[in-house]
């Protein structure tokens, strides 16, 4: 049996997203499935849309409805949003499913306060051995961290 391994890509740095695409793109030539859930991403349509494009093989999912950003008064409606992601990341990863999953932005999510590291970090331990998870945002955090095999900071040397 495949032995799966969870990947951890962190940083203020550009290029999380891309890096777990590429990911899951390897993945697919390995004949493997992927699913990919975002978190709090939603005005990011240049990786997205083409991912429709490799469905059922490479299947992305958004939650959350497209909005500029979320103010104070959207943020019931957004916590909802993020809740229905993490229970179909959940099943995803309770059914075997997907041979690689794709959690992208959730550490976000947990930087804004909508999901807690705890409920990551138990998500992670729930997967089988077999099946590979990437977790994207832009803060690492303890809990989520001691579950990774591999993690990555992901940085800005040079901005313009």
């Amino acid at each position: 049996m495949r032995k799966g391994n969870i990947y951890l890509y962190y940083g203020e740095g550009r290029g999380k997203t891309t890096l777990a695409i590429g990911q899951g793109m390897r993945a697919l030539g390995e004949e493997l499935s992927v699913v990919m859930v975002q978190f709090l991403d939603y005005n990011h349509n240049k990786e997205y849309i083409p991912l429709k494009r490799l469905e059922p093989e490479f299947r992305a999912f958004r939650f959350e409805k497209q909005r500029e950003c979320y103010k104070e008064s959207d943020r019931t409606e957004v916590t909802n949003e993020i809740r229905l992601a993490y229970n179909f990341s959940k099943k995803i990863i309770e059914t075997g499913e997907s041979d690689m999953l794709i959690l992208d932005g959730i550490t976000d999510a947990v930087e804004e306060g909508f999901i807690s590291d705890s409920d990551v970090a138990e998500l992670l331990k729930k997967r089988n051995e077999g099946m590979d998870i990437i977790v994207t945002g832009c803060r690492k955090y303890d809990m989520i961290a001691d579950c990774a095999d591999y993690i990555y900071s992901i940085n800005i040397e040079k901005k313009q």
